[in-house]
């Protein structure tokens, strides 16, 4: 689905401030994967993201990014295909709101793609309701009367009535309580079911453990490996090299173990942990 061959980018190339965000990069994300991508501030994961969509161009020289059949490093590539393809979802998309009520919002991507007025209502309404908001009671409404909670979900509905095939969510639950964190990566995953290939940033380790199936590591603008879950949080060593936390849960069950509590150091879920307790303590 999306293949990255030794893509380097430099920012502000020959002048006094360059400096270099990535440097030969190797990626392949494959149609299905829920693809996480983590690594400290500074790490390039944001810079590396943005080249799938070509909101970053490919510099000359600097390797490729391929994207089905379209290759993003070429002299000339057709950006309305691509970014109906391929929807990004920035850190605060509650700041991708524009217009003066929420249909407005959500249909501008699709009548944007050259589609009649009808067709755009009609994906933007089935959008709203798919993020699970009222269509009768918010289309009218002006998107920044909404509650923050609200306003994320429009600005996810306005990406999904573009129908893209790759959902690309750059730190998802940024600035949310857990309530809130759980209901949009629940939200997430029904999505997931219209939009089948998700690229995540996110410094959530628990989130990255529960839901993505394969990870990338990113540090100091260089991939240290491509991993599945239990390969990165149940490797010390791996950690370590790459400088990745544990997600809490696990870390928890570390903890018991060590106080003496048999019980599974690899559990990576919330659903596990529980079981992993239960089975230890040989509760009914």
């Amino acid at each position: 689905m999306i293949e990255v061959k030794n893509l380097s980018f430099v920012y502000s190339p020959k002048t006094p401030f360059t400096t270099q965000a990535l440097h030969d990069i190797n990626l392949r994300i494959e149609t299905g994967d829920f693809f996480g991508i983590i690594g400290s501030t500074g790490a390039g994961k944001s810079t590396l993201v943005s080249h799938f969509n070509a909101l970053t161009k490919v510099q000359k020289h600097s390797g490729t990014v391929i994207v089905d059949d379209m290759d993003l490093s070429a002299k000339k590539v057709d950006l309305k295909k691509l970014r109906a393809k391929v929807g990004m979802v920035f850190q605060y998309p509650e700041h991708q709101l524009f217009d003066d009520t929420v249909l407005k919002d959500v249909m501008f991507g699709p009548k944007n793609l050259g589609l009649s007025k009808q067709d755009a209502e009609e994906r933007a309404l089935n959008a709203i309701a798919l993020v699970g908001l009222d269509c009768e009671e918010i289309a009218a409404r002006s998107p920044f009367e909404l509650s923050g909670g609200q306003k994320r979900r429009v600005a996810l509905a306005g990406v999904i009535a573009m129908h893209p095939e790759v959902l690309v969510l750059d730190e998802p639950t940024a600035g949310l309580d857990p309530k809130g964190k759980r209901e949009i990566m629940e939200l997430v995953l029904r999505i997931k079911s219209e939009c089948p290939t998700v690229v995540m940033i996110s410094h959530n380790m628990d989130e990255i453990a529960e839901y993505c199936n394969k990870i990338a590591v990113l540090k100091q603008g260089r991939v240290m490996g491509v991993f599945s879950p239990r390969e990165l949080f149940g490797s010390e060593e791996l950690l370590e090299s790459c400088g990745v936390e544990l997600p809490l849960v696990t870390e928890i069950a570390v903890k018991l173990n060590a106080l003496g509590v048999d019980i599974d150091r690899s559990v990576l879920t919330e659903a596990e942990l529980f079981a992993a307790i239960k089975k230890a303590g040989n509760y009914a």
